[in-house]
């Protein structure tokens, strides 16, 4: 009986190292599959930022280019005042000098 006995400890033993030695690598898998989501995950964010970024950047880009051509058709505007004053300006001058001049 005690051999018996001895055998079926030995048997239960050798089932629970091959169930130990099963969950471990049930383990193992679930870690690592875990691990590959996270690193599809991180990268599907990472992905979805940089296009973010770039629609961030191009909004801002054309927003400086706007910016940009309001203030140059603003100065070219103010420009061209101010050459008209100018030249009413030197008619008015030129007109001074020759009534001086030839008064």
């Amino acid at each position: 009986m005690s051999i018996e006995l001895l055998r079926k400890i030995k048997d239960a033993e050798k089932s629970y190292q091959q169930k130990l030695k099963q969950a471990e690598q049930e383990k193992k898998s679930s870690i690592n599959e875990a691990e590959k989501k996270a690193i599809l995950k991180i990268r599907e964010a990472e992905i979805k930022v940089k296009e973010e970024a770039s629609k961030i950047t191009e909004a801002v880009k054309a927003k400086a280019e706007q910016n940009y051509n309001e203030l140059l058709n603003q100065f070219e505007k103010k420009q061209m005042k101010l050459k008209e004053k100018a030249k009413k300006v030197e008619k008015e001058a030129i007109e001074l000098i020759v009534t001086q001049i030839f008064g």
